[in-house]
């Protein structure tokens, strides 16, 4: 296991993208935690009063955080971000995260609207296609003038069941992660020769956090995955050595059936 870097603004970062409201609990928040132990940490999010939160706390434990107010589908939002991360940490990053996501909220096909669509897509597509713009000149530059030989620069996409395995009634969402998938694979393929590791994650389960205790499955705590684990998992992928990377992580549950 490597050495915690010493923090300093020189030093290669990690974003995130998107840290969400009332989710302290969430994936979002145990990202930014797990690679704050690490990196300095860029939290984008649209709402910034609950990134301000966790990035005083991420402080308070001894790391380096920032909060940046974005809307990720719109271009000058991202641009404007991001030269506000590369004026405070540089312009190398050694993580990018994309974490943002619509809801799922199932309807009837014949019941959807244009809205419903353009929605999923511009945060799923159009968002992850700015984030990707954004981040990988920061990405390529840490690997072609960074210091530490080991260190793979990495993006990840966060996906989820309707990634692979389209639902009745979820039509729009379905679209935008095949889309968002489609994005990776591509990216892959252009940006791993040139030693970027970019990575998709499917999310194939209930993250366990209190939005969710209503949902099934009840069987048991471990029915539902927990959020630091799956940190964990993204911090796996981060770690892999050039010749070992993983293009897709699926992480389930031992109890979905679906």
């Amino acid at each position: 296991m490597r050495h915690r870097l010493v923090i300093s603004l020189g030093n290669p970062n990690c974003i995130l993208a998107a840290i969400k409201p009332d989710t302290r609990a969430g994936t979002g928040a145990a990202l930014a935690r797990k690679f704050a132990k690490q990196y300095p940490v860029a939290l984008l999010a649209r709402s910034t009063d609950f990134a301000r939160e966790l990035a005083s706390e991420i402080e308070a434990d001894g790391g380096t955080a920032a909060s940046y107010q974005v809307d990720i589908s719109d271009e000058a939002s991202v641009e404007l971000a991001f030269n506000g991360i590369k004026e405070r940490f540089g312009t190398k990053c050694a993580a990018a995260i994309f974490n943002a996501s619509s809801r799922p909220f199932p309807k009837p096909f014949l019941w959807q609207s244009d809205d419903d669509l353009s929605n999923a897509l511009d945060i799923s597509v159009t968002g992850a296609y700015l984030f990707a713009q954004a981040a990988l000149p920061l990405l390529l530059s840490a690997r072609s003038g960074g210091t530490d030989p080991d260190m793979i620069p990495t993006i990840i996409f966060t996906g989820a069941t309707g990634s692979v395995k389209a639902n009745a009634w979820m039509q729009p969402f379905a679209i935008s992660k095949h889309a968002l998938r489609a994005l990776t694979q591509t990216l892959a393929r252009e940006f791993e020769p040139q030693g970027v590791h970019v990575s998709h994650v499917i999310i194939d389960g209930v993250i366990r956090m209190p939005l969710t205790w209503w949902l099934k499955p009840f069987s048991s705590w471990d029915a539902k995955l927990d959020p630091a684990a799956i940190a964990d998992s993204y911090w796996y992928l981060h770690t892999q050595p050039l010749a070992h990377m993983t293009p897709e992580l699926t992480i389930r549950p031992y109890c979905e059936t679906w």
